[in-house]
């Protein structure tokens, strides 16, 4: 299964750390959609480059129109990057990609997650209102488009997955970020596919524990932190690491069961730290 990493505008580092723990866990299909800028950048690191440019005509243009925003064009591309997405898989009529963020690491072939629904986006919410989409399996174009279409330009990319998920409820289904425990309807909402996986998933709440947030937002020591939106409090849990066949992979403890984690989103941006 191909797993897309994109790169827009503006060049992030710790993308070839991640690259380097995908090939590590067996995920040699790998696609970067980038700037051509940024092509000299992944020589020789075993992945399959696209251009942006080559996906739509008028990006140029686009990246001067954001040149001043925040963290050049921080907000804007991220919500951008699905519509690259979206080209990419209809141009070269791909179905049925991973995508994941440059600072999400996954511990296993992805090739041996079997999914619950490959009919549907499936995605990570961390509460009632908000996706994290860190990581997110997409089945083809045309339902992804049917998420573009209804995206509010006032909104960012957490709160539009989130409208998605109510709006196009027959196309989007959540993957599991903790163990089912009550019937509470947000509860349900983030945990109710456990028993397929027997694992959890890292929208983001978990990696800031461990390893802190990004530096851009806070300086210092942040490991420990807790994210305030998110409706796990994973400081209640203890986390270790398993050391199998020369790789490590993350559990959490939970009444005295060692869960798998498949990801880990690292927000601190030190991937090396993890992989």
């Amino acid at each position: 299964m191909k797993i897309i990493l994109v790169m827009l505008n503006n060049n992030q580092e710790y993308i070839l750390d991640n690259i380097t723990n995908l090939l590590k866990y067996g995920n040699n299909d790998i696609i970067v959609i980038t700037d051509k800028k940024f092509n000299d950048f992944f020589k020789d690191k075993c992945v399959k480059i696209v251009n942006t440019e080559d996906l739509i005509s008028n990006y140029s243009t686009y990246v001067s129109s954001i040149k001043n925003t925040f963290r050049n064009g921080f907000w804007e591309l991220t919500s951008y990057r699905f519509i690259v997405i979206y080209e990419y898989m209809k141009q070269y009529n791909i179905d049925n990609i991973i995508h994941i963020e440059n600072d999400v690491l996954i511990y296993k072939n992805v090739d041996c997650i079997k999914f619950h629904n490959m009919n549907k986006l499936l995605l990570t919410m961390d509460s009632k209102n908000r996706c994290i989409p860190g990581i997110m399996f997409i089945p083809n174009h045309t339902i992804l488009k049917k998420c573009l279409d209804t995206f509010n330009p006032k909104l960012n990319d957490m709160e539009n997955f989130s409208n998605c998920y109510y709006n196009l409820n027959e196309y989007i289904d959540t993957l599991p970020i903790f163990l089912e425990y009550n019937t509470n309807s947000v509860t349900n909402m983030i945990t109710k596919n456990y028993k397929h996986y027997n694992a959890i998933f890292d929208a983001a709440a978990i990696g800031q524990y461990l390893g802190g947030i990004d530096p851009q937002n806070k300086s210092g020591d942040t490991r420990g932190f807790v994210n305030e939106t998110c409706i796990i409090n994973y400081s209640h849990f203890k986390f270790i690491w398993k050391m199998i066949d020369g790789l490590k992979y993350p559990y959490i403890l939970i009444n005295n069961n060692e869960v798998p984690i498949i990801n880990l989103h690292i927000h601190c941006k030190n991937l090396k730290m993890f992989s």
